[in-house]
């Protein structure tokens, strides 16, 4: 996907991650801080997550596309003015996809032990039956907040980056274009 309406395609799929990660990144620490909060907004936040991943891997895609373009237009010298860029941008999209399989984690795992719990209450006889029943063992939801808090934030440090990298860049060309030189 090199272009959009006749445009640069990666320009406007980097807004994809650019706004819906800090979204989800917002609903993980919402969820993180009350119970209550994670029950109620965990597949959205799961769905933002996945969205702003896809855009991520969309906005690589298209960056690579675009880095040929430059190479094939402008020369290697060109290509290699914005290496910085890219490689952040790699960065950025593995950490982003890191990010996305932790929250998935988070997400699924605790829901698949507490429907296998229910399950198992509905058909055992019962109270020390049902009493007996563990949603897993106890340091799994405390071990998977933490890993999905580290892996937002460092996804979110890594978009930063690559977002002013490419900001930076694209600056610095049209500044060189409008002063003649």
């Amino acid at each position: 996907m090199d272009q959009i309406s006749g445009l640069p395609a990666h320009p406007l799929l980097v807004h994809i991650p650019v706004a819906l990660l800090p979204l989800a990144f917002v609903g993980v620490v919402v969820m993180l801080i009350r119970r209550a909060w994670y029950e109620r907004y965990r597949w959205a936040v799961l769905a933002i997550g996945a969205i702003g991943t896809l855009g991520a891997i969309l906005a690589a895609s298209s960056g690579e596309s675009l880095q040929g373009q430059i190479r094939r237009q402008e020369g290697a010298a060109a290509a290699r003015r914005i290496g910085d860029h890219a490689e952040a941008g790699n960065l950025a999209e593995t950490l982003t996809i890191v990010f996305f399989v932790a929250l998935a984690a988070y997400v699924l795992v605790p829901w698949f032990l507490d429907r296998r719990v229910a399950a198992a209450r509905s058909t055992e006889v019962g109270a020390a039956a049902a009493a007996s029943s563990k949603s897993g063992p106890s340091w799994l939801r405390p071990a998977l907040m933490v890993i999905v808090a580290v892996t937002a934030a460092a996804s979110m440090v890594s978009i930063v980056g690559a977002g002013h990298s490419g900001a930076s860049e694209a600056w610095k060309e049209l500044k060189t274009q409008t002063s003649g030189g």
